[in-house]
């Protein structure tokens, strides 16, 4: 797709693509920050993976209700109402840290009501895209969101929010809460190119629970797809949730070379949105999947045998390319695939399997970080990726020969 292609993207997707940035921008600053005041909180690694635990376990457990609200509701209030509910979650962080009022427990509870914000806001924000461009502008615009989502979240966000929270803890807090205001704002301002389908049966909650889940079950390449994602991002969140105590202990970091090394590491994000629409040209969606997903497992074993700043850094960046190039490969492929009006409840089941075991993978990260030492969690996490690629290769190129085709692969009939 040609960049000249870029310039046909409506005014409503740079609304879209305006509120992203600066949210994610908040967002990066607190991604560095949230681990740094933990850390101040605590040194027990279950409890600081605990607050990564709090924030990724919404999608654990209401990621299938959350997919049937979202059919039955206008996508585009939820996200307006979901960020003015971070906002404000925020600003009590931000509050908390000030008046040191604020205990880890407080820290974890926090985090898992933001992440509860966080859940309906991401969903219907994949939801509603479909709406706001045409499919043929997919792969670009679903791109042009990762690069914007990494340069503000990673690049920036993450050095910036380290440093300042070194002067004032509560700031990073206090301008994410700002600006998930101002990007709620720019939320409700668009006007969507074609209107979102909703669902507008009579049929029950669980009724509606089922039809998603069997959907996607009976769906043999998005059901590998979000297994394999489920347990990429299970195995990856071993180390990630105490990563902070990683830096500080085996690499030697303060706050300000933290937020260094995360910005480092996003250099990697920026690269695969860059590249990922040609990625998946050139490879092939197919190819370019098993090559990401070969990528997850060595990456991990890196920091684990050579626990070194450039090890670290080479592995994160080695990795984001990946991810991000993963990313924009099969999000765009499940809004071609998944018929609009089940998005939500198909969407739903595929982010429970590969969302929603991230609260899973921090929990067991912090139990084997605690008995086995940091380092054991990138090991751990290399292994069980590596034995995943060996198992779940053979099935998802069998799936691939049916549902990925060189050029575009038309959505399936609606369920009626």
């Amino acid at each position: 797709m040609s960049e000249t292609h870029a310039h046909r993207l409506p005014k409503s997707f740079w609304r879209l693509f305006a509120s992203s940035t600066i949210s994610n921008l908040g967002d990066g600053m607190v991604v560095a920050a949230g681990p740094l005041l933990a850390l101040s909180l605590t040194d027990d690694t279950r409890l600081i993976a605990a607050v990564t635990f709090a924030a990724m376990l919404p999608w654990l457990i209401l990621s299938l209700p959350a997919g049937v609200y979202l059919d039955r509701h206008d996508r585009q209030k939820v996200m307006f109402r979901a960020n003015l509910l971070r906002g404000l979650t925020f600003a009590l962080i931000a509050f908390g840290a000030a008046t040191d009022t604020l205990n880890i427990y407080l820290l974890i509870a926090a985090s898992g009501i933001a992440g509860v914000c966080e859940l309906f806001f991401d969903m219907s924000s994949q939801a509603i895209l479909p709406a706001v461009v045409d499919e043929e502008s997919l792969e670009l615009a679903n791109s042009r969101l990762y690069i914007s989502q990494i340069v503000s979240n990673g690049f920036i966000g993450l050095p910036f929010g380290a440093w300042i929270f070194v002067f004032a803890s509560e700031a990073p807090f206090a301008v994410n809460a700002v600006v998930l205001v101002i990007a709620a704002l720019l939320i409700r301002s668009i006007r969507l190119q074609k209107q979102q389908q909703t669902n507008k049966s009579t049929q029950s909650f669980s009724t509606d629970l089922i039809q998603g889940l069997s959907w996607l079950w009976k769906h043999d390449l998005l059901r590998t797809l979000a297994i394999m994602l489920g347990l990429a991002n299970m195995c990856g969140m071993f180390a990630q949730a105490v990563f902070v105590k990683f830096a500080r202990d085996e690499l030697g970091l303060g706050a300000q070379g933290f937020g260094i090394l995360l910005a480092a590491i996003s250099i990697g994000s920026i690269v695969g949105g860059l590249i990922g629409e040609s990625v998946s040209k050139k490879l092939g969606p197919t190819m370019a999947i098993i090559s990401a997903y070969i990528i997850f497992g060595l990456s991990d074993l890196i920091p684990g045998i050579f626990p070194a700043i450039w090890a670290v850094a080479l592995s994160g960046v080695v990795m984001a390319i990946a991810g991000t190039t993963w990313n924009v490969i099969t999000v765009s492929m499940r809004q071609r695939l998944i018929p609009a009006e089940l998005f939500g409840r198909v969407n739903s089941v595929y982010r429970f399997i590969g969302t929603g075991t991230t609260a899973i993978g921090a929990l067991i990260g912090g139990q084997i970080a605690f008995n086995f030492g940091l380092r054991a969690t990138y090991i751990a996490s290399g292994g069980v990726l590596l034995i995943a690629l060996v198992v779940m290769t053979p099935i998802f190129l069998r799936a691939a020969k049916t549902y990925i085709v060189p050029e575009r692969t038309p959505a399936p009939p609606s369920i009626t």
